[in-house]
């Protein structure tokens, strides 16, 4: 829909509505295969496993079998969180990359490797979960056959499709990437062009090698992708070109399990999020602090509320870059960070002028221990390659899920053979050794994600998540706080202008009133407007979110990123 006015054309997409189930993806293909699941009879998880894989088919500089993330979700009145992040490989160490002298390089900001080699290329895949952990969530809560399920992904995979606008744009930006892997140029680009986009044209671009490891994982489950010999060529061919992934690595793979995972109370309503080395803790950070403001009272978007909103957000991201890593290898004050008294202690820091810089807390206090050892923040200086998607279904079931590549395309590689696009992983690592989040071998980096449910008194009330890097974080807060403080629908919520301050400055969309950018800026804030040049995921430095909602009508009704290839669709 284009609404042309005097001053400006405003751009939105419909809202999808339905009454007995909804399935939102980044791709209409993907979204198909998830309501295909619930047409036969599947539940949510069944629909979320089937458009995980197909989306990593058809949004492949995105999201793939060769990368990793988390479900959350709530299945027959039980709730919990599968996690399947990427691994660092055994052979990893602190001081496995050579630095470069930069301050910061890549989209995360850490100290330059010479060669970028944590960036991309051979050296830069960690240990892929996606198959564990969507099989073992299949496994564990689904209805339907696997074959079934990843029956779609592969079909598309073997026959054929026509790439759509976004995925011959986002193909587009990552040219450079295209053509320095030639396999990953063989495979995107055959003919040694981009695909045609064209739908009056038949599916131009197939993945063989692709279809025939999604149908062994089909037929044998995870093992198939994790032993023999797939496991075999995908570490051979690595490890041939000076990577470190190994058989080994791949045959240890365990996906992660949470009963409950993290929760926390926001306006009477409980949010579920992943815990531990990801975005979750930091959301939950966000929402505890915000929770004991009024910001209904202050106004949507009002000055006195964004500063509000982005005062709880520093503090949070602060504290995240101090002390949170795997706690198998670093002590993290988990349960102090988390708890209402250091939430309302680092509350009450908030004052009216922004301070140039927040500084970190002290949870130990609230933790009633000290650290032992205690090593250097891993905090920098200062994405491309994430996708997500949300299921609700009709028997009272919902699934937000996150699954990643790390950067556009991951590392660049697709080992021979294989058709998977391989992960870029260890992007999520501090190459600084003595750092909480330096290399260890098979440890868990600390990751951007944060996908996560709101339950009501009568169960799932909404499904939200997004893709985008570090701006995952506040675009899903923020998405919660539109949704119950102001009681907007999804569609709304996304198009509504939001900030970001996951950098040094904070990003605010175009369409912010000019006098609350004014008054921000009279508070200490440091702004960039996002103008209209910036269009690569909707409003740049914005991540790219998907919303399911369901009110006590039973009525579904969902939104999606405005300038993305994302669709939504119910039954």
């Amino acid at each position: 829909m284009i609404e042309v006015r005097p001053t400006e054309t405003l751009i939105a997409k419909n809202e999808a509505t339905a009454r007995r189930g909804m399935v939102a993806t980044k791709d209409k293909l993907a979204t198909l295969a998830g309501v295909q699941m619930l047409e036969a009879g599947g539940n949510a998880v069944d629909a979320a496993v089937a458009a995980c894989l197909a989306v990593g088919v058809v949004e492949p500089a995105s999201s793939g079998i060769g990368g990793g993330g988390y479900l959350v979700y709530q299945v027959d009145g039980k709730g919990g969180v599968i996690g399947f992040p990427m691994r660092g490989p055994l052979a990893g160490r602190p001081d496995m990359f050579e630095l470069s002298g930069e301050r910061a390089a890549g989209n995360f900001f850490w100290p330059g490797v010479v060669n970028d080699e944590n960036l991309e290329g051979y050296r830069s895949i960690a240990t892929p979960g996606a198959v564990a952990g969507l099989c073992r969530a299949h496994e564990r809560l689904g209805r339907l056959p696997l074959k079934d399920v990843v029956e779609p992904a592969l079909s598309l995979a073997r026959d054929g499709y026509a790439p759509g606008w976004f995925n011959l744009y986002s193909n587009g930006l990552m040219a450079g990437k295209l053509f320095r892997y030639a396999e990953l140029r063989r495979i995107f680009m055959p003919d040694g062009e981009l695909p045609s986009g064209d739908l009056t044209h038949p599916p131009n671009l197939r993945q063989p090698e692709l279809a025939q490891v999604l149908e062994a994982v089909g037929r044998e489950g995870p093992d198939a992708f994790y032993k023999g010999d797939v496991a075999i060529a995908i570490a051979s061919d690595i490890q041939d070109n000076g990577g470190i992934l190994s058989t080994e690595d791949l045959a240890r793979y365990r996906p992660l399990e949470w009963e409950d995972g993290l929760e926390l109370s926001y306006r009477g309503h409980t949010v579920r999020v992943p815990p531990y080395t990801c975005a979750g803790p930091t959301s939950a950070m966000t929402l505890k602090l915000l929770d004991g403001f009024d910001v209904a009272a202050m106004g949507h978007n009002s000055a006195e509320m964004l500063h509000t909103y982005v005062s709880c957000a520093r503090l949070a991201y602060a504290d995240r870059f101090q002390y949170m890593a795997d706690q198998e290898f670093v002590e993290v004050p988990w349960n102090g960070m988390l708890s209402d008294a250091y939430t309302r202690r680092r509350r009450g820091s908030i004052g009216r002028i922004l301070p140039e810089k927040f500084e970190p807390g002290d949870p130990w206090i609230e933790e009633g221990r000290r650290p032992t050892r205690v090593l250097g923040p891993s905090a920098p200086d200062m994405d491309h390659g994430t996708t997500h998607l949300c299921v609700m279904d009709g028997d009272g079931n919902a699934v937000s899920l996150t699954n990643t590549l790390g950067a556009g395309f991951g590392s660049g590689v697709v080992p021979k053979g294989t058709g998977i696009v391989m992960n870029n992983g260890m992007i999520w690592w501090d190459p600084v050794p003595g750092h909480v989040n330096s290399i260890a071998p098979g440890k868990l980096g600390l990751n951007n994600m944060t996908p996560a449910l709101v339950l009501g008194k009568d169960g799932v009330r909404m499904s939200v998540g997004a893709s985008g890097g570090r701006r995952i974080t506040n675009c899903v807060t923020q998405l919660i706080v539109k949704a119950l403080d102001y009681g907007m629908a999804p569609q709304e919520a996304i198009d509504s202008p939001r900030v970001d301050c996951s950098t040094p400055h904070t990003s605010v969309a175009p369409g912010m009133d000019g006098s609350v950018t004014k008054e921000l800026e009279a508070r200490g804030h440091v702004l960039l407007v996002i103008g209209e040049g910036f269009v690569q995921t909707g409003f740049a430095s914005f991540a790219s979110p998907v919303v399911i909602t369901r009110d006590g009508a039973e009525e579904f009704r969902a939104g999606v990123d405005t300038f993305h290839s994302a669709y939504a669709q119910g039954l």
